[in-house]
């Protein structure tokens, strides 16, 4: 009896080894083929492309100009969320609305327009919600006076599309948003002159 129950108890501990040394492997298997995965970008003739140095190929095309975008847009957020400002699910489905109509218009689809881009829906809604942060925040109290709509309709007269003359109400549209550029990049600079930003990186 006692030499069955040792034999059952070696069984078990041979079991438990076994499966210690099956997870194990799995687990190498797994790491192998996940680091290939995130650490490989391409094989030429068996001969592979490090994933590392196409990164490394990007910050230097355009590397600086992201980190801006991103320290620029990390602000906007921490400015937005100081002010309590949100930005409504509604919001966000109008300028869609308007975005799909503009595309549309173009002959396209918003799906094309974003493949494109390089951009996801996502992409685009995150976009959208810094834009109205930004309009929130900079204000939309814009006036726009008679001489300037009637100065910007004498200077853009002829122009394509229009046999004499720019319509008033896509003046005023124009100036508007003329303004409202310039609102939101004085707002950006102000923000960025008063933040800590430190870079520990340089391109």
């Amino acid at each position: 009896m006692v030499k069955k129950q040792e034999s059952f108890n070696y069984e078990i501990k041979f079991s438990k080894k076994l499966l210690i040394i099956v997870l194990f492997l799995v687990l190498i298997l797994g790491l192998v083929y996940f680091s290939r995965r995130y650490l490989i970008a391409a094989t030429v003739n068996g001969k592979s492309i490090n994933r590392l140095a196409v990164l490394q190929k990007l910050e230097k095309q355009g590397g600086k100009k992201i980190l801006e975008t991103m320290i620029t847009q990390a602000l906007i957020r921490q400015e937005a969320e100081k002010r309590k400002i949100t930005i409504s699910q509604k919001d966000i489905d109008a300028e869609m609305k308007k975005i799909e109509a503009n595309v549309t218009s173009q002959g396209s689809t918003l799906d094309q327009a974003l493949q494109t881009q390089g951009m996801t829906k996502n992409d685009l809604i995150e976009e959208i919600k810094i834009q109205l942060m930004l309009q929130k925040m900079a204000g939309n109290d814009i006036k726009i006076s008679d001489k300037e709509i009637a100065d910007f309709i004498s200077a853009n007269k002829n122009q394509q599309g229009f046999d004499k003359e720019i319509p008033k109400e896509q003046a005023i549209a124009q100036l508007k948003q003329q303004k409202l550029q310039q609102k939101i990049q004085t707002f950006i600079t102000d923000l960025k002159a008063k933040a800590k930003i430190n870079y520990f990186v340089s391109y």
